[in-house]
């Protein structure tokens, strides 16, 4: 019998990779949780067969629903930079579904963290430090854990969200790493097959923190790829500090740039051996940008 695995966040990019990925397996049968069961992406995983609860993570008795019955979830927490106290918000519900899980007996929570920056560097990181802080709870829970930590989004390039076209009709990419390297993967399909591989192999996972990478790229780098593949449009990297960044006036810019200093700084622990091992066909920017290169011409039109 197909084991039930609950995916938060499967509207998402990183829930819905996930989500995807494990419909393609028929070992499982996946359920998402949603505030809006109409919305198109919600009926797009549902044609396809998922099982969807309408919900949220401050309403206990959808979090149980959710729950009942399932062999693993797939737990990544929503933020809105716009909220003052997204982050302690973040922690609550983190720590509902962690209770949720626990009460139901779940026996596989692969659970998306990221490092806490306070502890290691020294300065705050409110959208990283909250992560481990729920993760810390689950610990403590005694929850059966597997921890993952994602990298970049290649993805984030088809929004166009990081790069600008500039007056000399060059495009800018705006990550204000100074010259420092950046780990990165396609989260929408790479990664989710990796958390698939995740939960066919409890055993040899639970336990472990994965941080996903498909290679760690400097800007200039991404640059020279995206140029060689969408010529003759020509990219390179921003000159702006990451301080600068922290600056810029929109809701989430000082958290963001608090992001790139501790990529800048911290060297978080990614791997892209233990990537491939749990999904051999991840790829590298090159071959992503091979693969997506209608869809970014577009994006960037």
């Amino acid at each position: 019998m197909a084991k039930v695995v609950t995916v938060f966040g499967a509207t998402g990019s990183q829930g819905g990779g996930v989500a995807n990925a494990l419909l393609e397996d028929p070992k499982f049968k996946v359920r998402i949780v949603t505030r809006s069961a109409s919305s198109d992406k919600a009926k797009a995983l549902q044609e396809r067969g998922a099982e969807v609860i309408e919900g949220n993570f401050d309403d206990a008795s959808s979090l149980e629903r959710a729950l009942q019955g399932a062999y693993g979830t797939f737990l990544v927490t929503q933020h809105s930079f716009e909220d003052p106290d997204f982050d302690q918000l973040e922690i609550k519900q983190g720590k509902a579904v962690a209770d949720a899980a626990k009460a139901a007996g779940v026996q596989h929570v692969v659970f998306s963290s990221l490092e806490d920056v306070q502890k290691i560097m020294g300065f705050p990181c409110l959208h990283f430090d909250s992560k481990a802080q729920i993760e810390e709870y689950m610990k403590s829970l005694g929850l059966p854990l597997t921890v993952v930590k994602y990298p970049g989004f290649y993805d984030n390039y088809l929004s166009s969200r990081m790069v600008q076209k500039l007056e000399d009709d060059t495009y800018e990419i705006a990550y204000p790493l100074e010259g420092a390297g950046m780990h990165g993967i396609s989260v929408a399909v790479d990664a989710g097959f990796a958390v698939t591989a995740i939960f066919k192999n409890r055993a040899e996972w639970l336990g472990r923190t994965v941080g996903f990478s498909a290679e760690k790229l400097t800007i200039q780098q991404h640059a020279d790829i995206l140029s060689k593949h969408l010529a003759p449009r020509v990219f390179k990297p921003s000159k702006m500090t990451s301080d600068e960044f922290s600056n810029l006036p929109f809701p989430g810019a000082k958290h963001l740039g608090d992001m790139f200093k501790f990529y800048r700084l911290g060297n978080p622990d990614h791997s892209p051996e233990l990537t491939r091992q749990l999904y051999p066909g991840t790829r590298g920017l090159d071959q992503w940008v091979a693969d997506n290169k209608e869809a970014l011409l577009n994006a960037m039109s």
